[in-house]
């Protein structure tokens, strides 16, 4: 084992490979009011370590064992592998998963940060916590519009897997201006089922920049994707995505193609080493496909995801998604995030907790006048964008909707 470490250790930019960070290492991740939260489950309970500039204050969460949260996360997976034949069941899920991690872990989390009067916070979630939509946490409220008060609503949650990939995305925003986007169309597979509003969000997405490349459907192949990718600053992908829990660099997005070319694979991603090949990197990857933010059940502790490969091949930021989302509210959210992001110039982590938030709490009115902004006048009146706006007068304050999303990175 010594002997391949060392190997790996001889591969530019992989010197420090599986040493020991020092806290001088973790300082370099901090940002001005934004403390790195460590979070361990153990079998006696769990544990968050609050680590800021001024040293590391830790809090203990008897409540949160690792027997609950596997119970928990048995259900919650359960519900989820019968979700095509039983959505309802996957729905109840979610909210009782979500509800359960609020009184013994994100409840405690957050008035500890409140008190410090910190507004936002970076999650670092070990082992099977990173399986769970954490800003997701809620609790009872009548005072809301949706009667529950979530994590989301109290801190800015982002998160890493690590504070040294923390301090590279950092380096990477900070050099790159995101000033034209590669956009994935709806690529054609076997078996793959119709994504209807993906060419809807490709257009939205466009919209906000002046240079950008599009790849709809049969164009978007893995070779062509990878081809284009450092080229552009910004990755857009609307697919279908697939987690493979137990080799997660085997996890991807679905191209146009068959067998090993349908995917483009994390091993892809890991391998195109973007910061050279992209003069400094991509500062943004938008993951709007399913299972996009899963990792592997194997090693949990490893943090292997399409995230945190994104962070280690080149990107600063990825938004992805930890369950098959729904098409529809996909397209609202992310269109909206981009008029957030690019139009009212909010940072990229902001815009997508404000676009979930506003995608919670909006009426119909809201969504429908949302989506004529980026839908031409002579299309209005069209039998299919008279089905999407009645489609809109769903409800779409259920956390299935919207919790999928979290930002990892900068």
């Amino acid at each position: 084992m010594r002997k391949i470490i060392d190997q790996i250790r001889q591969v530019p930019s992989y010197e420090d490979f599986l040493a020991q960070p020092s806290f001088d290492d973790i300082r370099q991740a901090f940002r001005p009011g934004i403390p790195l939260v460590y979070l361990i489950n153990t079998p006696a309970g769990s544990l968050a370590l609050i680590v800021t500039p001024d040293g590391i204050d830790d809090l203990w969460l008897d409540d949160l064992t690792e027997n609950s949260l596997e119970e928990l996360l048995i259900t919650w997976f359960t519900a989820y592998d019968q979700s095509q034949t039983n959505l309802q069941a996957w729905l109840d899920a979610i909210d009782q998963g979500t509800r359960q991690l609020w009184q013994p872990l994100m409840s405690p989390l957050i008035n500890h940060l409140q008190q410090h009067n910190f507004q936002q916070a970076t999650l670092i979630p070990t082992g099977f916590l990173s399986f769970s939509p954490l800003h997701a946490a809620w609790v009872e409220d009548s005072t809301t519009p949706t009667g529950r008060h979530y994590a989301l609503d109290s801190i800015h949650f982002t998160y890493a897997p690590n504070a040294r990939s923390l301090s590279t995305a950092q380096k990477i925003a900070q050099r790159t201006v995101a000033d034209s986007i590669l956009a994935i169309d709806e690529p054609r597979h076997e078996g793959a089922s119709a994504l209807p509003n993906s060419k809807r969000e490709v257009k939205a997405v466009i919209a906000t920049f002046q240079s950008f490349q599009v790849f709809p459907q049969e164009q978007a192949t893995r070779k062509a994707v990878l081809a284009a990718l450092p080229h552009y600053k910004v990755l857009h992908c609307s697919c279908h995505g697939n987690a493979n829990l137990q080799e997660p660099l085997k996890s991807g997005l679905a191209m146009t193609g068959e067998g090993e070319e349908a995917i483009l694979t994390l091993r892809d991603l890991l391998n195109l080493n973007l910061v050279e090949n992209n003069q400094g990197g991509i500062r943004l990857a938008i993951l709007s496909a399913c299972e996009t933010g899963l990792q592997g059940t194997v090693l949990p502790d490893e943090a292997i995801s399409l995230p945190t490969g994104l962070l280690q091949a080149g990107v600063a930021g990825v938004a992805a998604s930890l369950w098959s989302v729904s098409d529809l509210s996909t397209m609202v959210l992310i269109s909206r995030f981009y008029t957030l992001w690019r139009n009212q110039h909010l940072e990229p982590s902001q815009a997508l907790i404000t676009a979930q938030k506003w995608l919670r709490d909006a009426e119909p009115d809201d969504l429908v006048a949302h989506c004529k902004t980026f839908i031409p006048i002579p299309e209005l009146a069209s039998r299919e964008n008279q089905e999407l706006y009645r489609s809109l007068r769903l409800d779409f304050s259920h956390p299935y909707y919207w919790a999928a999303f979290s930002y990892t990175g900068v």
